[in-house]
Protein backbone atom coordinates (compact mmCIF):
# COMPACT_ATOMS: atom_id res chain seq x y z
CA UNK A 1 0.00 0.00 0.00
CA UNK A 2 2.94 2.33 0.65
CA UNK A 3 3.60 2.22 -3.09
CA UNK A 4 0.40 4.24 -3.58
CA UNK A 5 1.27 6.98 -1.10
CA UNK A 6 4.26 8.51 -2.85
CA UNK A 7 4.95 11.45 -5.10
CA UNK A 8 6.02 8.97 -7.79
CA UNK A 9 2.53 7.48 -7.72
CA UNK A 10 0.94 10.92 -8.07
CA UNK A 11 3.20 11.64 -11.03
CA UNK A 12 2.15 8.38 -12.69
CA UNK A 13 -1.52 9.05 -11.92
CA UNK A 14 -1.43 12.48 -13.57
CA UNK A 15 0.35 11.08 -16.63
CA UNK A 16 -2.18 8.28 -16.97
CA UNK A 17 -5.14 10.59 -16.42
CA UNK A 18 -4.12 13.24 -18.97
CA UNK A 19 -5.28 11.47 -22.19
CA UNK A 20 -8.50 10.36 -20.49
CA UNK A 21 -9.14 13.87 -19.19
CA UNK A 22 -8.57 15.51 -22.57
CA UNK A 23 -10.97 13.15 -24.33
CA UNK A 24 -13.48 13.44 -21.49
CA UNK A 25 -13.81 17.18 -22.02
CA UNK A 26 -14.96 16.63 -25.59
CA UNK A 27 -17.30 13.87 -24.42
CA UNK A 28 -18.91 16.26 -21.95
CA UNK A 29 -19.78 18.65 -24.78
CA UNK A 30 -21.12 15.94 -27.09
CA UNK A 31 -23.21 14.46 -24.28
CA UNK A 32 -24.59 17.91 -23.53
CA UNK A 33 -25.66 18.38 -27.15
CA UNK A 34 -27.47 15.05 -27.13
CA UNK A 35 -25.25 13.13 -29.59
CA UNK A 36 -23.09 10.66 -27.64
CA UNK A 37 -19.70 10.17 -29.23
CA UNK A 38 -19.20 6.41 -28.87
CA UNK A 39 -16.52 6.69 -31.56
CA UNK A 40 -14.13 8.52 -29.22
CA UNK A 41 -12.07 5.31 -28.84
CA UNK A 42 -11.47 5.07 -32.59
CA UNK A 43 -10.76 8.78 -32.86
CA UNK A 44 -8.14 8.50 -30.12
CA UNK A 45 -6.56 5.51 -31.84
CA UNK A 46 -6.49 7.27 -35.21
CA UNK A 47 -4.99 10.31 -33.52
CA UNK A 48 -2.28 8.18 -31.90
CA UNK A 49 -1.33 6.59 -35.21
CA UNK A 50 -1.35 9.92 -37.06
CA UNK A 51 0.77 11.57 -34.39
CA UNK A 52 3.46 8.88 -34.54
CA UNK A 53 3.59 8.80 -38.35
CA UNK A 54 3.79 12.58 -38.69
CA UNK A 55 6.31 12.80 -35.83
CA UNK A 56 8.55 10.35 -37.70
CA UNK A 57 8.11 11.72 -41.20
CA UNK A 58 8.06 15.44 -40.39
CA UNK A 59 10.10 15.42 -37.21
CA UNK A 60 7.95 17.95 -35.39
CA UNK A 61 5.81 16.88 -32.44
CA UNK A 62 3.63 19.99 -32.62
CA UNK A 63 2.76 19.39 -36.26
CA UNK A 64 2.08 15.77 -35.37
CA UNK A 65 -0.26 16.84 -32.55
CA UNK A 66 -2.12 19.20 -34.86
CA UNK A 67 -2.47 16.48 -37.49
CA UNK A 68 -3.83 14.05 -34.89
CA UNK A 69 -6.40 16.59 -33.70
CA UNK A 70 -7.41 17.23 -37.32
CA UNK A 71 -7.92 13.51 -38.00
CA UNK A 72 -10.05 13.20 -34.87
CA UNK A 73 -12.13 16.19 -35.98
CA UNK A 74 -12.65 14.72 -39.45
CA UNK A 75 -13.83 11.40 -38.04
CA UNK A 76 -16.20 13.24 -35.72
CA UNK A 77 -17.66 15.16 -38.64
CA UNK A 78 -18.18 11.87 -40.48
CA UNK A 79 -20.02 10.62 -37.40
CA UNK A 80 -22.06 13.82 -37.40
CA UNK A 81 -22.93 13.47 -41.06
CA UNK A 82 -24.31 9.94 -40.75
CA UNK A 83 -26.13 10.62 -37.46
CA UNK A 84 -27.26 14.24 -37.70
CA UNK A 85 -27.82 14.40 -41.45
CA UNK A 86 -28.88 10.83 -42.23
CA UNK A 87 -30.37 9.99 -38.86
CA UNK A 88 -28.30 6.86 -38.27
CA UNK A 89 -28.09 5.45 -34.76
CA UNK A 90 -25.25 7.23 -32.94
CA UNK A 91 -24.26 4.11 -30.99
CA UNK A 92 -23.95 1.92 -34.08
CA UNK A 93 -22.16 4.64 -36.07
CA UNK A 94 -19.74 5.24 -33.20
CA UNK A 95 -18.85 1.57 -32.94
CA UNK A 96 -18.36 1.48 -36.71
CA UNK A 97 -15.75 4.23 -36.39
CA UNK A 98 -14.03 2.29 -33.62
CA UNK A 99 -13.85 -0.87 -35.72
CA UNK A 100 -12.69 1.10 -38.77
CA UNK A 101 -9.91 2.84 -36.84
CA UNK A 102 -8.74 -0.41 -35.25
CA UNK A 103 -8.46 -2.17 -38.61
CA UNK A 104 -7.27 0.71 -40.76
CA UNK A 105 -4.40 1.69 -38.44
CA UNK A 106 -3.11 -1.89 -38.52
CA UNK A 107 -3.41 -1.94 -42.32
CA UNK A 108 -1.49 1.32 -42.70
CA UNK A 109 1.08 0.22 -40.14
CA UNK A 110 1.72 -2.91 -42.21
CA UNK A 111 1.74 -1.13 -45.58
CA UNK A 112 3.93 1.82 -44.55
CA UNK A 113 6.31 0.30 -42.02
CA UNK A 114 5.94 -3.44 -42.56
CA UNK A 115 4.80 -4.07 -39.00
CA UNK A 116 1.51 -5.52 -37.79
CA UNK A 117 2.03 -5.03 -34.09
CA UNK A 118 3.91 -1.94 -33.01
CA UNK A 119 5.98 0.99 -34.20
CA UNK A 120 8.90 2.00 -32.01
CA UNK A 121 11.53 4.19 -33.60
CA UNK A 122 14.33 6.29 -32.09
CA UNK A 123 13.48 9.16 -34.44
CA UNK A 124 9.96 9.74 -33.09
CA UNK A 125 9.70 13.39 -32.13
CA UNK A 126 8.02 13.66 -28.73
CA UNK A 127 6.19 16.42 -26.90
CA UNK A 128 8.26 18.39 -24.39
CA UNK A 129 8.39 18.01 -20.63
CA UNK A 130 7.80 21.10 -18.48
CA UNK A 131 10.38 21.25 -15.72
CA UNK A 132 9.37 23.11 -12.55
CA UNK A 133 11.60 23.80 -9.51
CA UNK A 134 9.28 21.99 -7.09
CA UNK A 135 10.46 18.39 -7.51
CA UNK A 136 11.43 18.12 -3.83
CA UNK A 137 8.19 19.59 -2.49
CA UNK A 138 5.78 16.93 -1.14
CA UNK A 139 2.59 16.53 -3.20
CA UNK A 140 3.42 19.58 -5.31
CA UNK A 141 6.37 17.68 -6.70
CA UNK A 142 3.89 15.59 -8.69
CA UNK A 143 3.61 18.37 -11.28
CA UNK A 144 7.35 18.76 -11.71
CA UNK A 145 8.70 17.24 -14.89
CA UNK A 146 5.30 16.44 -16.35
CA UNK A 147 4.71 16.25 -20.08
CA UNK A 148 3.05 19.32 -21.51
CA UNK A 149 -0.12 17.33 -22.25
CA UNK A 150 -0.81 17.19 -18.51
CA UNK A 151 -0.97 20.98 -18.54
CA UNK A 152 -3.03 20.97 -21.72
CA UNK A 153 -5.50 18.64 -19.99
CA UNK A 154 -5.76 20.99 -17.02
CA UNK A 155 -6.26 24.00 -19.30
CA UNK A 156 -8.97 22.17 -21.25
CA UNK A 157 -11.05 21.81 -18.10
CA UNK A 158 -11.26 25.59 -17.83
CA UNK A 159 -11.76 26.02 -21.57
CA UNK A 160 -14.59 23.48 -21.63
CA UNK A 161 -16.29 25.06 -18.62
CA UNK A 162 -16.10 28.51 -20.20
CA UNK A 163 -17.29 27.14 -23.54
CA UNK A 164 -20.37 25.54 -22.00
CA UNK A 165 -21.37 28.16 -19.46
CA UNK A 166 -19.91 31.47 -20.65
CA UNK A 167 -20.55 31.54 -24.40
CA UNK A 168 -23.53 31.66 -26.73
CA UNK A 169 -22.36 28.38 -28.23
CA UNK A 170 -22.63 26.78 -24.79
CA UNK A 171 -26.17 28.04 -24.39
CA UNK A 172 -27.02 26.56 -27.79
CA UNK A 173 -25.40 23.22 -26.88
CA UNK A 174 -27.35 22.91 -23.65
CA UNK A 175 -30.59 24.02 -25.27
CA UNK A 176 -30.27 21.53 -28.13
CA UNK A 177 -29.42 18.75 -25.72
CA UNK A 178 -32.46 19.48 -23.56
CA UNK A 179 -35.03 19.84 -26.35
CA UNK A 180 -34.01 20.12 -30.03
CA UNK A 181 -37.51 21.10 -31.16
CA UNK A 182 -37.77 23.91 -28.63
CA UNK A 183 -34.28 25.09 -29.54
CA UNK A 184 -35.20 25.11 -33.23
CA UNK A 185 -38.35 27.07 -32.45
CA UNK A 186 -36.37 29.94 -30.93
CA UNK A 187 -33.97 30.11 -33.89
CA UNK A 188 -31.04 27.98 -32.69
CA UNK A 189 -29.36 26.13 -35.60
CA UNK A 190 -29.72 22.63 -34.19
CA UNK A 191 -27.75 20.68 -36.78
CA UNK A 192 -24.92 23.20 -36.92
CA UNK A 193 -24.66 23.17 -33.14
CA UNK A 194 -24.50 19.36 -33.13
CA UNK A 195 -21.81 19.36 -35.82
CA UNK A 196 -19.73 21.91 -33.91
CA UNK A 197 -20.06 20.00 -30.65
CA UNK A 198 -19.03 16.75 -32.34
CA UNK A 199 -16.11 18.51 -34.01
CA UNK A 200 -14.91 19.67 -30.59
CA UNK A 201 -15.27 16.13 -29.27
CA UNK A 202 -13.28 14.74 -32.20
CA UNK A 203 -10.62 17.44 -31.77
CA UNK A 204 -10.07 16.54 -28.12
CA UNK A 205 -10.09 12.80 -28.90
CA UNK A 206 -7.40 13.24 -31.55
CA UNK A 207 -5.46 15.48 -29.17
CA UNK A 208 -5.72 12.82 -26.46
CA UNK A 209 -4.45 10.22 -28.91
CA UNK A 210 -1.43 12.38 -29.69
CA UNK A 211 -0.74 12.87 -26.00
CA UNK A 212 -0.88 9.13 -25.47
CA UNK A 213 1.39 8.28 -28.41
CA UNK A 214 4.04 10.99 -28.35
CA UNK A 215 3.65 12.28 -24.83
CA UNK A 216 2.88 9.34 -22.57
CA UNK A 217 4.25 6.29 -24.44
CA UNK A 218 6.41 7.58 -27.35
CA UNK A 219 5.32 4.77 -29.67
CA UNK A 220 2.35 3.25 -31.45
CA UNK A 221 1.00 -0.20 -30.69
CA UNK A 222 -1.98 -1.98 -32.15
CA UNK A 223 -5.12 -1.03 -30.15
CA UNK A 224 -2.93 1.03 -27.84
CA UNK A 225 -5.82 3.13 -26.53
CA UNK A 226 -6.97 -0.04 -24.72
CA UNK A 227 -10.42 1.29 -23.88
CA UNK A 228 -9.31 4.73 -22.74
CA UNK A 229 -11.83 6.34 -25.08
CA UNK A 230 -14.66 4.43 -23.41
CA UNK A 231 -13.20 5.33 -20.01
CA UNK A 232 -13.23 9.01 -21.06
CA UNK A 233 -16.89 8.67 -22.00
CA UNK A 234 -17.57 7.02 -18.65
CA UNK A 235 -15.76 9.90 -16.92
CA UNK A 236 -18.03 12.41 -18.67
CA UNK A 237 -21.13 10.51 -17.52
CA UNK A 238 -19.85 9.79 -14.02
CA UNK A 239 -18.97 13.46 -13.64
CA UNK A 240 -22.53 14.52 -14.38
CA UNK A 241 -21.69 15.82 -17.87
CA UNK A 242 -19.87 18.73 -16.22
CA UNK A 243 -16.22 19.58 -16.93
CA UNK A 244 -15.22 19.69 -13.26
CA UNK A 245 -17.00 16.46 -12.41
CA UNK A 246 -15.54 14.73 -15.47
CA UNK A 247 -12.07 15.96 -14.51
CA UNK A 248 -12.43 14.41 -11.07
CA UNK A 249 -13.61 11.14 -12.59
CA UNK A 250 -10.74 11.13 -15.09
CA UNK A 251 -8.26 11.61 -12.25
CA UNK A 252 -9.86 8.68 -10.43
CA UNK A 253 -9.52 6.44 -13.48
CA UNK A 254 -5.96 7.64 -14.04
CA UNK A 255 -5.15 6.80 -10.44
CA UNK A 256 -6.63 3.33 -10.94
CA UNK A 257 -4.40 2.76 -13.98
CA UNK A 258 -1.35 4.05 -12.15
CA UNK A 259 -2.19 1.86 -9.16
CA UNK A 260 -2.35 -1.17 -11.42
CA UNK A 261 1.07 -0.37 -12.82
CA UNK A 262 2.59 0.28 -9.40
CA UNK A 263 1.17 -2.90 -7.88
CA UNK A 264 2.88 -5.10 -10.44
CA UNK A 265 5.56 -7.10 -8.76
CA UNK A 266 3.95 -6.73 -5.32
CA UNK A 267 2.66 -10.29 -5.18
CA UNK A 268 -0.77 -9.35 -6.50
CA UNK A 269 -2.11 -11.49 -9.38
CA UNK A 270 -1.35 -9.81 -12.69
CA UNK A 271 -4.90 -10.46 -13.89
CA UNK A 272 -6.27 -8.27 -11.10
CA UNK A 273 -3.70 -5.57 -11.78
CA UNK A 274 -4.62 -5.43 -15.46
CA UNK A 275 -8.35 -5.28 -14.80
CA UNK A 276 -8.19 -2.61 -12.06
CA UNK A 277 -8.85 0.45 -14.29
CA UNK A 278 -11.75 -1.31 -15.98
CA UNK A 279 -13.14 -2.51 -12.65
CA UNK A 280 -13.23 1.07 -11.42
CA UNK A 281 -14.93 2.11 -14.65
CA UNK A 282 -17.55 -0.64 -14.28
CA UNK A 283 -18.28 0.43 -10.70
CA UNK A 284 -18.59 4.05 -11.84
CA UNK A 285 -21.03 3.11 -14.61
CA UNK A 286 -23.07 1.08 -12.13
CA UNK A 287 -23.19 4.10 -9.84
CA UNK A 288 -24.41 6.24 -12.74
CA UNK A 289 -27.19 3.74 -13.47
CA UNK A 290 -28.30 3.64 -9.83
CA UNK A 291 -28.22 7.43 -9.59
CA UNK A 292 -30.36 7.82 -12.69
CA UNK A 293 -32.86 5.22 -11.50
CA UNK A 294 -33.23 6.97 -8.15
CA UNK A 295 -33.66 10.34 -9.86
CA UNK A 296 -36.32 8.96 -12.20
CA UNK A 297 -38.23 7.39 -9.32
CA UNK A 298 -38.15 10.63 -7.35
CA UNK A 299 -39.37 12.55 -10.37
CA UNK A 300 -42.20 10.06 -10.90
CA UNK A 301 -43.15 10.29 -7.23
CA UNK A 302 -43.37 14.09 -7.44
CA UNK A 303 -45.56 13.86 -10.55
CA UNK A 304 -47.91 11.37 -8.90
CA UNK A 305 -48.08 13.50 -5.75
CA UNK A 306 -49.00 16.57 -7.82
Amino acid sequence: MSELLTTAFLIAALRAAAPILIAAMGSVVTERVGVPNIGVEGMMLAGSFTAVVVAIEVGNAWVATGAAALVGTMLALVLGFVTVRWGADAIVAGFAINVFAAGFTVLLLSEIYGSKGSLVRPDISVLPVIELPVADVPILGAVAGQNIMVWVAAALVGVSWALLFQTRFGVHVRAVGEDPDAARAVGIPVRLTQYRALAFGGFTAGLAGAGLAIGYLSSFTRDMTAGRGFIALAAALFGGRHPLGAAGAALLFGAAEAAGNRLQGQGIPSQFVLMLPYLVTAVALAAISVRRTVAERRSLTRVEAA
